[in-house]
Order: structure tokens, then C-alpha cells, then sequence
């Protein structure tokens, strides 16, 4: 016999709470180990937490899968429970050999989640979608069809079992699940399979379905004799007469513990013997089997031999379905995006990303806009104190930081005086780059008068032409609009963005994006607009 103490795999001294494990379980796809666990996500209530069921030896999570792969019920133990393991194993090796209908098959892992640092096992299952057989009786107490059904169904789960040398230990209402009118088992607890043989059971189940003399030695292919007669006997008792459901029904389907170990004084044993001669047959045979022995009580089959032979679904009413009551609630699907994938190179990536997402503005951009690709700065070049100081503020930028390590070499070395040495260089730094921005300044202008005057420098007398300034500029500044510019229908273009008009073959023309050009037909139109006048191609003299 193998006792619970002697297993000899590692006992942690810690063991997570229902609070620990409904903490972990919120991120399947770290805690767990299997790979189709962590494709879920938890059952939720309304206040988003997981929901979870507490049992005797085991916290029971409900994870729905998120790629169609189906439901997955998970227990996670209360507890080192001493030789688990070994009879989880002997267990899912039976059922793999000789599946059973009525019994869902189930994986056990010894290393299944993980808490903090450490792993701990699970066992995980599909999940059976339906009420607790008590919860079905409770809404279909008043359909006898559908109460017989369920006692035949009964026996073809009993029947079942026998075949398989399968008991399952622990029969009661909250471990059979109606779905879709057929009854399904759940638990794996205190299942006794061949393997077992000479063990001890882990646990001896409800008190008001168990013989009153069950002990954890009583552990054999026997263990479901008793509590399969006291469902079978229930069910057919409260088809005849539904009223006992209201009068015995609590943590129960109708019989309790003290029926059992007095039948003479019950008056439910009295009640279910007046209903008929069937019942009769069947309490008594109850009865003498509460009064003797655990091992000697008959089997079910033995006492009753009206076991349909027709499949199930042609024995079932035509309407079995039951309205769940539950606390889940639909979690919020997220976004389908039916966007194609489209692979493309390296370039092709870059220069996406270089271009606005959409058209916008070229002078307003939300936070929630798009990048907006920034118009160019065009100068005009004879503005020469607004372009001193931008060219100052260029220079001081640059060297920002070698500015203020020299002024704070300066203020931390210069003695008694630093404070007005400071001053004094600060003073200094802003004429340089002041200094700086004139020159530039001076240089642009300079440069945007030589454009103007270059027909001239030719020998080419008189003022030049259209084609002539185009052919003084280089190549790269002469786009491909302008041959399409040569004959205009208005002759002065002007710029939005600065307020300035032009002749039409001004080289300014050409820094001027298309969003910011707008044509006048004279300077006194452009001027009655708010333009003025550009100082390089001087329009309308």
C-alpha cells in the first residue's frame, strides 16, 4: 500500500493562496508552461478579476482560448497532497487506454504554473459547459420525462464505469455537470483505477452520498456502489414526486448522512417507499446496504436491469437545455485590423516613413496628426538684420556647449572679480555671433545681387530676359516647371508664407513651394494684398 506520506518527491514549505494564483493567472502567457494555456485569457466578472471556484483540494479557473483552440478548465491545488502525482499519472494512463464518454480526459503537470519563482502543478481539462446536476434538477423539478431521462442516463454512466475498472470515488451533485441533457463527470480526485491496487484513498467524498462506514482503506473498484444507488434512487423518487425537492433538498439531492446511519427513523425512507413498488425494492435495498459493510454493497446494475440499449440521443426529451447562471462576463474584443501585409526592402521602409501619413496642414499639426513633412525657410536675402540674427542664433546653437564650459571655467577660476568677468565674456560671445550673422548675412545678399547682375557682366545690354535669368541659374534650381512659367497669365508670383511677390522669373520663384504660391496680375493688385515687393527682381519697375 502506498500511504500519502511516503512519496518521496521535494515538499515546499511555501504554497501560493487562492490570492496568489488568481494574481499569476491574469498573464497566461507567462505563469504557464503548457503552450495552450498561455493562448488564453481568464474568465472574468463584471469588475474584471478572474473568476474562480474554490473546492476542497483545488482552486478551478476557467481560460478562454484566444485562437478558437476551446475552452480549458484548470485546478490549481490548495496543498502538497503526498503521492499526487503518482496517482494523477496512473490515472490519465488508464483513461488514455480505455477512454470513457462520460469522463473528460485531463493532462496533469507537475510544473504547470508558475508562482513567484517557483512552479507548481495543474491539471487541466477541457471545459464542460453546463449546471451541476442539482442546479438542473432544481429548474426541471417539475418534468418528469426529463427526470427519468437523467435516471436512465444514470445508468449508462454507472454502466460505463464498470466496463472501464474505473471508480470514480467522490459521486455527488456538484460533480456532475448536464450538458446538453447528458451527464458528465468531473473531479479526478479520488479516482481508483487497477493500478491503485492495495493504495489508500485520498479522500472518502460527501458525507451525504458515501456509505456511513467509508474509510480511506475502502479503496477498490467498489467505492461507487453506495453513492451511485443513493443518485439513481434520488432521481426516480423526485420524477414521482417532485414536492420532496422543496421538503429534503439542501447540500444534497435528498438523502443526508443521518438517513443513512438510521433508515428505520428516516421519513424520507418512509416517504419514498409509499411511491411505489420499484421504490420500495430500492430503499430497502439501501437501507440493508447502510446497515452492513462498505465492501458488500450491491452494485447498481445488479438491482437494476432496465438499461436502454438505444443510443443516448434517442432516449433524450426533446428539450433538455437549462438557463446557466453565471458571473462571467464577455471581455472586450479588441480591434480586428484588416490591414494586408505587404513585405517590402529596406528603402522602400525608409522613404515611407520620410512622407506624411495623409495631407495636412503645412502650419498646424495636432498631436494626433501625422508627421507633417515642414515647409522650406526661404530668406529674403536684402532683410539683413533679421538675417544676422538667425545666422547668430546658428552660431550660438553650435557651439552651446563650449560657450558655457568657458564661462564656467571662467566664473570658477577668475577670483574676486569673477562675476564682472563674466558679464564682460558673455557680452563678448554675443558680439561674435552677432558679428558672425552680419558677415553671413552681408555675404547672401552679395550673393542673391550677383544672380541679378550676371547678364550684365556678359556685355549683354538692356534689361534681360525671361530666358536669359533662367539660363544664369544652375541647373539644379531650375525645375521642371519653368518652361511652363516662361508665359504666364499673371506675370507676379507670390509667396504666402512671407508676404512677398516676384517676377515670375525671379531665381526666389523657385524656393516657393506649390502650397504657398499665389498669382497677381499687377504690383497694385499684389500690393493691395498686403505683398511687398522683392528686393532681387524689384517687380514692376
Amino acid at each position: 500500500m502506498v500511504a500519502s506520506s511516503s512519496y518521496p518527491g521535494p515538499v515546499s514549505r511555501y504554497w501560493p493562496s487562492a490570492r496568489h494564483f488568481t494574481e499569476v493567472i491574469q498573464c497566461p502567457a507567462v505563469c504557464f508552461a503548457h503552450t495552450a494555456l498561455r493562448k488564453t485569457l481568464p474568465a472574468v466578472d463584471r469588475l474584471g478579476m478572474p473568476i474562480v471556484t474554490s473546492g476542497q483540494f483545488a482552486y478551478v479557473y476557467k481560460l478562454k482560448s484566444t485562437n478558437g483552440a476551446g475552452d480549458f478548465a484548470v485546478r490549481c491545488f490548495r496543498g502538497y497532497l503526498g503521492d499526487r502525482d503518482q496517482r494523477y499519472r496512473a490515472i490519465q494512463e488508464h483513461v488514455l487506454n480505455s477512454p470513457i464518454p462520460y469522463l473528460s480526459e485531463f493532462s496533469y503537470a507537475p510544473e504547470g504554473i508558475m508562482v513567484g519563482n517557483q512552479r507548481f502543478p495543474i491539471l487541466f481539462m477541457n471545459w464542460i459547459e453546463g449546471p451541476t446536476l442539482d442546479l438542473y434538477v432544481t429548474e426541471m423539478i417539475q418534468r418528469r420525462e426529463v427526470l427519468l431521462h437523467l435516471s436512465e442516463e444514470w445508468l449508462r454512466v454507472v454502466s460505463a464505469l464498470q466496463h472501464s475498472g474505473l471508480a470514480h470515488g467522490d459521486l455527488q451533485h456538484g460533480n456532475v455537470i448536464v450538458e446538453h441533457g447528458q451527464l458528465r463527470l468531473i473531479d479526478h480526485d479520488g479516482i481508483f483505477v487497477p493500478a491503485m491496487e492495495g493504495w489508500s484513498a485520498s479522500e472518502v467524498g460527501h458525507q451525504h452520498y458515501q456509505h456511513p462506514q467509508r474509510t480511506a482503506q475502502h479503496f477498490d473498484g467498489t467505492l461507487d456502489n453506495f453513492s451511485s444507488l443513493v443518485i439513481y434512487l434520488s432521481l426516480l423518487s423526485l420524477a414521482e414526486q417532485p414536492s420532496l425537492w422543496h421538503e429534503y433538498h439542501d447540500e444534497n439531492l435528498l438523502f443526508t448522512k443521518a438517513d443513512f446511519l438510521d433508515p428505520a427513523a428516516s421519513t424520507l425512507f418512509a416517504k419514498i417507499k409509499e411511491i411505489g413498488p420499484e421504490h420500495r425494492r430500492l430503499a430497502d435495498a439501501l437501507a440493508d446496504a447502510a446497515k452492513g459493510p462498505a465492501e458488500s454493497v450491491p452494485h447498481l446494475l445488479d438491482l437494476v436491469h432496465t438499461v436502454s440499449r438505444l443510443p443516448a440521443w434517442m432516449k433524450a426529451p426533446l428539450d433538455l437545455e437549462s438557463t446557466a447562471k453565471t458571473r462571467e462576463v464577455a471581455r472586450a474584443e479588441a480591434p480586428v485590423d484588416t490591414r494586408s501585409v505587404r513585405w517590402s526592402n529596406w528603402q522602400e521602409r525608409k522613404k515611407e516613413r520620410s512622407m506624411p501619413a495623409s495631407p495636412q496642414s503645412q502650419t498646424f499639426q495636432t498631436i494626433f496628426s501625422a508627421r507633417a513633412v515642414p515647409p522650406p525657410v526661404v530668406r529674403d536675402p536684402d532683410a539683413i538684420a533679421q538675417n544676422t540674427i538667425h545666422f547668430a542664433k546658428d552660431l550660438f546653437r553650435g557651439g552651446f556647449v563650449w560657450w558655457w564650459w568657458a564661462l564656467f571655467l571662467l566664473f570658477q577660476f577668475g577670483g574676486a572679480f569673477a562675476f564682472l568677468d563674466l558679464m564682460v565674456a558673455m557680452v563678448i560671445v554675443a558680439l561674435v555671433c552677432l558679428a558672425y550673422g552680419l558677415f553671413r548675412a552681408l555675404q547672401e545678399s552679395y550673393s542673391a545681387r550677383q544672380v541679378k547682375t550676371a547678364p550684365h557682366t556678359l556685355g549683354i545690354t538692356g534689361a534681360p530676359t525671361a530666358q536669359q535669368r533662367g539660363a544664369s541659374l544652375p541647373s539644379s534650381t531650375a525645375p521642371q516647371r519653368l518652361p511652363a512659367l516662361a508665359k504666364p497669365l499673371n506675370p507676379l508670383l507670390g509667396n504666402r508664407l512671407l508676404g512677398i511677390f516676384h517676377e515670375h522669373d525671379c531665381p526666389w520663384v523657385h524656393q516657393i513651394s506649390a502650397a504657398n504660391l499665389v498669382n497677381f496680375s499687377s504690383p497694385s493688385e499684389a500690393s493691395s494684398h498686403g505683398y511687398k515687393a522683392c528686393r532681387v527682381c524689384l517687380p514692376g519697375t
